[in-house]
């Protein structure tokens, strides 16, 4: 038995070693592309090993001939080099690790790529994170068993990393499973997840935090969505935004896809942390002529205006131009030709609404010419104005123009030589537009229709209004009055909300009148997706070229050199 052992040894180690070295090849095919089987290619990968260990020992000597052999010198040294190299590129990609997990890494040390910058926090989100009055703890509540919600997950806790990186130790978070920890779930008064419960450490304020698509543990949560929640957890008073109601407006509580529904409007506001209800003029009217009204607890932030049909009172024309004079802000959102009474109040500063509809040939969506597009690259928003500056596209279905009644050089001067009203322009119609007199008959009437480019959108900043006293502050500075009027409602609407940037238009537009401005550039990121297309044979080559060209070009070389070797 021995002497056939010894007489077939040559055979028995080729054996071994291309048994060995087919079961590790065949493992690692199965790894690489049976991902389901990965566990059943670890154990074939290491019987391959294992038997290749055994031939090694068998071959013993002619392994030390191969090593320690005027070849094998060689061969030892080229390995040396290589692990040198691999050592020094762990031990640099280590170092670029630590670096980059540290608080507050440097700036070179994390570059995206990316066009939008989705891989990086704005510099909006890093200035409230510096800013941040007390440390915060996040508290993620998921169920991440579903490979699609563990995606998402993953995700989040990217951006969650980048906001602990970034904030000097004063961020950090944790992964809760309300499944397997339900009191903890209850102690925050999470209801639904994935939720996130930012918690001050010190004041233990708490503000639960939802993703744009709550109750959906396949959606990943956003910057925009965190940084609020921080600006929440840091800011001790809710400013309010009241949508008034009695003139026929739009309603925040229908949920409807309707014109006539304004849900989606208030929901974006609530993301912002604004405190959002409806309110009546006649109720606003006892905080308005309070005693000291700017101290009412119940003072608004802003007012908002979508869409009235009916004519104000008299009274309500009172409360309303009174709030303005108190520095109050107010988004009117007109249909064209809006009740007389709203005339009023805009002719007050310096501004006046259409009465017809506005056709745009050369921007509109077909078939309907006055259902108007609104694009950044026709130069139609102001690049300056920071309603405007993130928007690249809206969609205006039936629009007024803005007019004015003053410009820079007629509108009046208070005492230190400052104008009562500015105005600027955040969004105008081309010059191949004009209001329309008459819809049953669409054509541009030298007689009666107003030629275009036409304002559809207006901010206006005022200390008072014309011919009014400007009010003047204790510190001597005046009380300021932000108003915007656009000539549309439909566009904030359930219907249009969601379309391109109207969304962001509505909500930056809340922001400027109450002064939030940090507010207006952490809107979600847009996700640029480049897709390539190809053919059944274009894949195909790519496919093919990518798993056997590189090997067999290597492999190639490597019997041409030996061969001349030889």
């Amino acid at each position: 038995m021995t002497d056939l052992l010894r007489a077939n040894a040559g055979a028995i180690r080729q054996f071994l070693l291309v048994s060995g070295g087919g079961a590790f090849a065949f493992g690692a095919v199965l790894w690489i592309f049976v991902r389901d089987l990965a566990g059943a290619a670890e154990i074939v990968m290491l019987i391959g090993v294992a038997i290749l260990l055994v031939d090694a020992v068998i071959s013993w000597r002619v392994v030390g001939r191969a090593l320690f052999g005027r070849r094998g010198r060689y061969g030892v040294n080229t390995l040396i080099i290589v692990l040198a190299f691999v050592a020094i590129a762990v031990v640099g990609n280590f170092f670029l690790w630590w670096l980059s997990n540290r608080p507050n890494p440097p700036g070179w040390v994390r570059i995206d790529t990316t066009a939008t910058k989705q891989f990086l926090l704005s510099d909006q989100a890093q200035a409230v994170l510096e800013n941040m009055s007390e440390p915060v703890r996040a508290s993620v509540f998921w169920v991440t068993t579903r490979p699609e919600a563990a995606a998402a997950w993953q995700r989040t806790s990217d951006l969650l990393s980048e906001f602990r990186r970034r904030s000097r130790g004063k961020f950090e978070f944790k992964l809760v499973d309300p499944e397997f920890e339900p009191n903890v779930a209850a102690s925050f008064g999470v209801t639904q997840h994935p939720a996130i419960a930012l918690e001050g450490l010190d004041s233990r304020r708490t503000q639960i935090v939802t993703s744009a698509a709550p109750g959906n543990p396949t959606v990943a949560f956003g910057e925009q969505e965190i940084t609020t929640g921080l600006l929440v957890v840091n800011r001790v008073k809710q400013k309010q935004v009241f949508f008034v109601t009695g003139h026929g407006e739009r309603e925040i509580t229908n949920r409807a896809d309707a014109r006539e529904a304004f849900s989606r409007s208030a929901d974006a506001l609530v993301r912002d942390n604004y405190a959002v209800a409806s309110i009546t003029l006649q109720e606003l009217g006892p905080v308005v002529f309070a005693d000291d009204p700017l101290a009412e607890a119940n003072f608004p932030a802003a007012l908002v205006f979508a869409g009235p049909e009916n004519d104000l009172l008299e009274g309500e024309k009172a409360i309303l131009a009174e709030y303005l004079r108190l520095g109050g802000s107010v988004l009117f959102m007109f249909e064209p030709d809006p009740p007389a009474g709203f005339h009023e109040i805009a002719g007050q500063y310096g501004l006046t609404i259409g009465r017809h509809g506005l056709v745009d040939t050369a921007s509109f969506v077909a078939p309907n010419p006055f259902f108007l597009q609104v694009k950044k690259s026709n130069q139609q928003f102001s690049p300056t104005h920071p309603i405007t500056t993130p928007i690249d596209v809206a969609y205006m279905p039936g629009t007024a123009f803005i007019g004015r009644t003053v410009n820079e050089e007629t509108v009046p001067l208070t005492e230190t030589g400052q104008p009562v009203v500015v105005h600027e322009v955040l969004a105008t119609t081309t010059l191949n537009s004009w209001e329309e007199s008459d819809p049953e008959n669409i054509g541009f009437d030298v007689g009666s229709d107003q030629q275009g480019p036409l304002p559809i959108a207006v901010a206006a900043q005022a200390v008072a209004p014309l011919g009014g006293v400007p009010i003047k502050k204790e510190d001597g500075s005046l009380v300021t009055t932000n108003i915007v009027v656009v000539g549309d409602a439909d566009f904030a609407s359930n219907s249009f909300f969601s379309s391109a940037k109207n969304g962001d238009m509505l909500a930056n537009s809340v922001n400027w009148l109450v002064r939030d401005y940090e507010l207006i550039s952490i809107r979600p990121k847009t996700k640029v997706f480049r897709e390539l297309v190809l053919t059944t044979r274009e894949r195909d080559f790519v496919r093919w070229t990518g798993w056997l060209l590189m090997p067999v070009l290597i492999g190639g070389t490597g019997v041409f050199v030996y061969w001349r070797r030889r």
